[in-house]
Parts: C-alpha cells; structure tokens; sequence
C-alpha cells in the first residue's frame, strides 16, 4: 500500500474513490514494555502499559495510519521523544512517524465496496504486528489478515540497525536501488535488503513495488484489532542474511554483491594470506637447507684434513660396500670395523660413533686393518 513519497497506483485510485464510514480499531498492547500507539489522520494518541487495550473510534477518514512508538518519555514541561516512530513532541501525532516503524495502513472502501488494508515495512521495524479483522464482523473474503509475528530487529543486518528497531535500505542508502525508483524499480524486489523483510515477514509490504498479496481486503464497515507484540510465533528462524555491500555511497551507484559470491569473497581473502605462508615455508626451508649444506660443507672440508685419507667415498657408497655394516671385524677406541668389497679390492670400514650430526667413516685396506686389530689383540 502507500507509503510516505511513495505509493502503488492502484491505491492512489482507491483513495480517490474511497467513501466515507466509520470503523473501530481495537489495539492490544503485547509487549513487555509501554507503547505510545499513534494514529493518522485521527490524531489521537494514548499511553499503553503492557497487556492494555485502547478502543479507536476513526470517525470518518478515507485513510488510517497507525503505528507504535517505542521508548517514548515525557519532560517536566510536557514534550515528549520516542526512540522509534517519534512524531514530534506531542503525544498525538500531528505528523508521521520517523523510521523505524511497523504501520499498519488501511483505507476505507471505495472499489467493490471493500476495506483495504496492510503492515508496511516500507518505513523499516520496530515491533511485531498482527492486523486481523474482528471475527463478528467478517464476511464472505474476509476470513484473515497480515501479521508480521518476527521480531525483525534482533536479526537485523549491521547495517540497518538503529537503536529499538530494524531501518529499511531505502532510509539509510537513499538510493534508486533500495529504494525501487527510477532505472532500478523493475528489480528490486530480488536485489536488495527487501528480501530480508519479505523472508521474516512474508504477509508485510516490504517494498514500494511490492505485488498485491500484501494487501488485503474485507467488506466495508468492518472492525478491525491491531495487536502489538503478539503473544504467539514470535520466533521465526529466516533464510540466511544478504551480504551487506563493502562500501555504500549514497550519490552513486552501490554494486550489491549477491549471496552466491560469499565463498568467492572468502577464498579471495585467504588466498593471498595462503600464498604468502606458503612463500614464507618456501624461504624459510630454502636457507634452512642452505645453512645446513655450509655446515656439512665445512665438516667436510675438515674431515679432509685428516691425514690417511686419500681417497673419498659417500655414505651410499660404502652402505653398498659393506652391505648395510653387517659383518662387523671388531671394535677400536673410536668405533667399530666392518668388512667390505668396493669393485675387486676387498676393504674394511671404520665408523666414528662420536661423529655427530653425520656420518663420518675410515676406509682401510683389508689386510692393514687386520695386522691393527691383531697388534691390538696382543
């Protein structure tokens, strides 16, 4: 239904149409906390203590507002502020609420003779909201109304929170996209926050462009209850948040990035963090293995000082040679001796057990060894 600088053209035409009858609004105060219902263009108000009603009488308007306002308080001389929906300070609005509100809209009929009515969440949330026809007075296509039982603002996103309530993208963007005008108006409804109110709410008119199964109809002269905060269904578990844009600007175009990119966004933030760890454990093994070859570089150069020693043989070499050290000849003072072939020469090996960190080993001829060991012997 309408909503404030913005309005559907079928409900301009009703309100043009509209006649004039008097109704009832019975409205129930659910909340757990005092209320200061406005109403529009009556303009008359009442302070609701929890669990309390108040009986509104319209007269005779062709269109009604109507609304709660939260955290509301009085000053010594009489002026009122209210945290959401605050018209001024007056305790009868004269004016409509600011954002965040819950309104329920209702115009009398003119079309067929029918009551049209809604919950708008064009203006953002403040409090639950159901708006039923009274039972006694229904008809034939009047057998329910729109209720908005989610308390929208404990799931608000970040951005459009706003103390007491949930703001609608249009209050804090103020752009064509969140707001459905101009170029943007053809796809709103699937591209922007309106769909976060739309999955809480599916019976509220979230959206400017929002489709007729948000507003509903009874024959005229129906009465109708407005209940704050009801009691029942409260808890309704959305679908997940849309991704908030990394970065509004209210006087140009804002990119939304839509729900399928969320894992391209992540993967595009941990792949450099991986990359650069990966560079890191590169390097850091890359001098590790450098530092580790000027040391074996250095142990060799001095095992190459050592006199008797020739000839140079590695490690796999005499592994093979001595055919893993199985047939050990004996033990001196600084290791043991074991038998080996290298090519057609028989040897025997000695290896250092005091040698650390690598493999330090003595190659003897066979027969020179064996006179060592038996001088030793004796």
């Amino acid at each position: 239904m309408a909503a404030v600088g913005v309005s559907s053209p079928l409900l301009l035409l009703l309100l043009l149409a509209a006649t004039s009858e008097a109704i009832t609004f019975y409205i129930t105060n659910g909340c757990p906390y005092t209320i200061w219902p406005a109403a529009l263009p009556i303009g008359r108000a009442s302070q609701l203590d929890p669990g309390k009603d108040w009986t509104l009488n319209t007269g005779q308007p062709n269109s009604t507002r109507l609304w709660a306002r939260t955290g509301c308080s009085l000053d010594g001389n009489g002026t009122g502020m209210c945290q959401t929906g605050n018209c001024g300070s007056l305790l009868a609005c004269k004016a409509n609420g600011q954002p965040p509100n819950t309104i329920a809209e209702f115009m009398l009929g003119g079309f067929n003779n029918q009551d049209f009515f809604d919950i708008s969440l064009v203006e953002g949330f403040n409090v639950p909201m159901d708006f039923l026809p009274v039972p006694a007075k229904g008809g034939p296509g009047c057998n329910k109304g729109p209720r908005c039982r989610a308390n929208i603002a404990a799931q608000c996103p970040t951005s459009l929170k706003a103390p007491g309530g949930c703001n609608n993208p249009c209050t804090v963007f103020k752009h064509d996209r969140y707001c459905c005008t101009g170029s943007a108006a053809s796809n709103c409804s699937t591209t922007d926050y309106s769909d976060f109110f739309k999955q809480m709410c599916p019976d509220a008119y979230s959206y400017p462009m929002d489709d007729s199964t948000s507003t509903f109809s009874c024959p005229a002269g129906t009465n109708y209850k407005v209940v704050f905060c009801p009691l029942t269904n409260q808890a309704v578990s959305p679908s997940p948040l849309p991704a908030p844009p990394a970065e509004v600007k209210p006087t140009g175009p804002t990119t939304m990035k839509p729900k399928s990119s969320t894992i391209r966004t992540v993967v595009a933030i941990l792949a450099p963090i991986g990359g650069f760890i990966f560079l890191h454990l590169i390097t850091f093994y890359l001098c590790k293995r450098r530092i580790q070859r000027r040391h074996e570089m250095q142990e060799e150069k001095e095992f190459g000082e050592l006199q008797g020693t020739p000839m140079r043989f590695t490690f796999q070499q005499l592994k093979a040679a001595t055919e893993q050290f199985t047939e050990k000849l004996g033990e001196g003072g600084f290791g043991s001796v074991f038998k080996g072939q290298f090519g057609d020469e028989r040897i025997a090996v000695k290896r250092l057990d005091r040698s650390e960190k690598s493999h330090r080993l003595l190659v003897y001829e066979y027969m020179r060894i064996l006179g060592q060991m038996n001088l030793l012997s004796t």
